[in-house]
């Protein structure tokens, strides 16, 4: 080790070993070669090549390496992590064996660099690794930390944090004084009994205990890095004796202070014995780096080509991205609602339109009058007219208005639910089915998407949660008449309720009746259980959606639990109608990146969703509002909307695709290309609340503002003339965001200045003819940050 501390230190591990123990320190383990066995608490891994798995503060684990290996142990500074943090609340989920993130790669790419710098290592290269160390743990902090969470998609209201934020402040300013319950008591005007059980309740430890986790956090700081006897750093941290220090400290570590400071010294001289590498190793080391001379790291560029040749194999694109969420059934009844999903129809080709409350007291049940289905007849015509076909949620779906993931406010008119008792619930949906059979025709039903939600109150994570009894009526009961008619649940949470999804797979599998489709909700949030307690955050996972549906569709094949259709029928970046991101350039590129792909591996995914309108509320006075539909209230397109126009013209079969761009034809000279240059969150998101974001200060949430060069390159196409026809948008030509601004985002809109957005906010349109003579066509692009294009090359027939 370095007499200068330093965030971080790795030593390697190159003999087989096995070792079982514990520290404050996080650690990283980084497999180059052979196999390791790692057990925490009572999970076993086993690590393979190019694995990394972090064992966070105080968690027991045993290492089992195998002969031949070689990996890296990168130890963090827990206290010093913790300083810079500003939290001693400091856990980690980072494990490529059970998660996918494409922040893996870019802390592979980080230590790797770490590990090259040891063939070069010399005094002037110690500023250079120190960065290094800092930019591991800006990935770390910014990808894999977690918070302590007790809602659904949050962390608790907003007060409860702050009075949690108080007390923990108080204790860190305080901890070197003799304070108590009482005084802390005092301060929040609380009372005593209260807030003892709050603390226990909201910090998972009591008053005293709490106190004492920050008093050992300091002293066994200055145990490690002071030579002071053991009276004095006790006396320093706020323990009235060594005796109490002691005795509180063996609690936590099961030795004394000066075992645990004679054990780190005597592990620091095995480090630094154990330092030096043969030969061997260090070509292995190359060898998985792949690094010439020095291990330099050539750095990707921002230039991209997609190739693409017109005689070999191409495959169908899936059209899976043509589904939307409405919201409530009933608001289809109004005209506006009706003139934009006509719209959306007729630009974006939506096929599946997804509804929920159709058994609502208001218009269409109540217990002692009984069914009357006059109105919910006038939503689904007008679907049918209009050749959509609907998605029904027939469970009792909460109206949930959200401003972040921290704050939700729930509209006062909905706040009872229509929850029906299971006889009821028979009625309902035996008369109800009876009525769209004789209706519509069973034909017409064999379209349409049938979907129960997992209320919470139905526990479908029991063997025999009600919610199986109620699925299970509603199955019988369509498929008496056809079994073509599909019917699917339950609207699980992507990277949210992983577990919950393994224990309902293990007892819907193991039931008689399975759905036709499983259903889940594709939202930027992740949440790991720990001790029984869920700790959760919001992602910048660049592949979120792609990484979470690879995650649930490999613990389903794992459970042999096989069910024929695989549903995201919600999905966006956040669950926030507040967020203004939803309403920019960021918007249209995230949505093309993740239907380019995502579409093939599923079979419906319906946007989180189509309108506006769905969050109307007391504050919506702007011609912009951060919610996350297609079109504003006034019915102006977002760049959201052009995202799919985009990807509806684009023709039956797929020529390439690459990371940014997407060729495909009809196979008769004609091509339609879409392209992106999308960027993702960075760490500034993570730790902000998403409606407190300016508009102006869009570009400081995303990682960087740099132009991409696309180039799509077609070989064997036919000679002669090609007209190419560009469409795109970004933040100079067909965002209303940006065009808003032009106005100083001025409120209270006239008409005519409505209008003039209105007709302002479309996609510029460029084009030129070309002349291929070699059957070889390129077409280059230059894409701004956040841009979006669509690329229509025709073949120009001549006389």
């Amino acid at each position: 080790m370095d007499d200068i501390r330093t965030l971080m230190h790795f030593y390697f591990i190159t003999k087989p070993q096995r070792t079982n123990h514990y520290h404050q320190n996080p650690e990283i383990f980084y497999l180059l070669n052979g196999s390791m066995e790692v057990k925490i608490d009572d999970k076993t891994y086993l690590m393979r090549q190019g694995d990394l798995l972090l064992v966070n503060a105080n968690k027991r684990h045993e290492m089992n390496g195998r002969e031949g290996i070689l990996a890296a142990r990168f130890e963090l500074d827990f206290h010093l992590l913790a300083e810079y943090m500003g939290s001693m609340q400091l856990l980690f989920w980072c494990n490529t064996i059970t998660d996918k993130n494409d922040a893996y790669e870019d802390l592979r790419k980080v230590l790797s660099q770490i590990l090259a710098h040891y063939f070069e290592r010399n005094e002037k290269g110690a500023l250079y690794l120190n960065a290094l160390y800092f930019q591991a743990a800006h990935i770390l902090t910014s990808n894999f930390l977690v918070n302590a969470d007790d809602m659904k998609f949050g962390y608790g209201d907003k007060q409860n944090r702050i009075r949690i934020l108080n007390i923990q402040n108080y204790l860190q300013a305080n901890y070197q004084s003799q304070i108590s319950l009482n005084d802390l008591a005092n301060r929040l005007y609380l009372s005593n009994a209260y807030l003892s059980k709050y603390i226990k309740k909201n910090l998972g430890m009591t008053f005293v205990e709490f106190l004492n986790n920050i008093r050992l956090f300091h002293a066994v700081d200055e145990l490690l890095y002071t030579n002071k006897n053991i009276t004095h750093i006790a006396l320093d941290n706020g323990f009235p004796t060594s005796a109490a220090f002691t005795k509180a400290f063996r609690e936590c570590y099961n030795e004394t202070p000066s075992e645990y400071r004679k054990k780190m010294q005597l592990k620091e001289k095995a480090d630094l014995q154990n330092e030096e590498l043969d030969e061997h190793n260090k070509k292995m080391i190359m060898d998985y780096l792949c690094f010439k001379e020095k291990g330099t790291i050539i750095q990707p560029r921002n230039e991209e080509i997609c190739k693409a040749d017109t005689k070999e194999t191409v495959r169908n694109l899936s059209k899976s991205f043509r589904a939307c969420n409405v919201g409530d059934a009933y608001t289809l009844l109004q005209f506006d609602v009706q003139n934009q999903v006509r719209l959306l129809k007729k630009e974006t080709g939506v096929e599946y339109i997804r509804i929920w409350n159709l058994f609502s007291n208001t218009y269409c049940f109540d217990e002692k009058e009984g069914l009357n289905f006059r109105k919910l007849d006038q939503v689904l015509d007008f679907l049918i007219e209009n050749d959509l076909r609907p998605y029904l949620e027939l469970g009792n779906k909460p109206t949930l208005f959200m401003y972040t993931p921290e704050r939700s406010i729930k509209d006062s008119q909905k706040q009872k639910q229509d929850n029906y008792d299971y006889d009821v619930f028979c009625k309902i949906i035996h008369t109800f089915c009876i009525h769209l059979l004789n209706r519509y025709g069973i034909e017409e039903l064999e379209k349409w998407y049938f979907e129960f939600w997992n209320d919470p109150s139905l526990h479908i994570e029991e063997e025999n949660g009600l919610y199986y009894k109620y699925f299970d009526l509603l199955y019988t009961t369509l498929k008496e008449f056809s079994e073509n008619i599909k019917i699917g649940g339950a609207g699980f949470i992507l990277g949210y309720e992983t577990k919950l999804c393994h224990d309902v797979f293990k007892c819907w599998n193991g039931r008689q009746i399975h759905p036709d489709f499983l259903a889940f909700c594709s939202y930027q949030y992740i949440a790991v259980i720990e001790n029984e307690q869920r700790f959760g955050r919001k992602s910048i996972d660049g592949d979120y959606m792609e990484n979470q549906v690879a995650i649930m569709k490999e613990m389903l094949e794992e459970m042999h639990f096989d069910v024929p259709e695989f549903h995201i029928d919600e999905w966006n970046f956040t669950v926030s109608n507040r967020n203004v991101l939803n309403d920019s350039c960021e918007q249209g590129a995230f949505i093309l990146k993740n239907s380019m792909n995502v579409a093939s591996h599923v079979n419906i995914m319906a946007y989180w969703h189509a309108l506006d309108t769905y969050s109307y509320y007391y504050d919506t006075d702007a011609i912009l509002n951060g919610d996350s539909g297609l079109i504003t209230g006034d019915g102006i397109r977002k760049p959201s909307f052009f995202a799919f126009q985009f990807l509806n013209r684009l023709l039956p079969t797929i020529l390439q695709k690459s990371e940014h761009g997407m060729l495909t034809t009809n196979g008769r000279n004609s091509y339609v290309a879409v392209c992106h240059n999308y960027k993702k969150l960075s760490s500034r998101y993570v730790f902000f609340e998403e409606d407190e974001i300016a508009i102006d200060s869009i570009n400081q949430y995303v990682e960087d503002d740099e132009p991409l060069r696309l180039t799509f390159h077609l070989d064997h196409v036919k000679n002669g003339q090609y007209q190419i026809k560009t469409y795109y948008v970004n933040r100079q030509n067909g965002s209303v965001q940006d065009l808003w601004k032009q106005l100083d985002y001025s409120k209270g809109l006239a008409k005519d200045e409505i209008e003039y957005l209105r007709n302002s906010s479309i996609p510029k349109i460029e084009m030129k003819t070309v002349e291929v003579k070699n059957r070889v066509l390129d077409i280059e692009n230059v894409l701004e940050a956040q841009e979006i294009r669509m690329i229509e090359i025709s073949y120009r027939y001549s006389s």
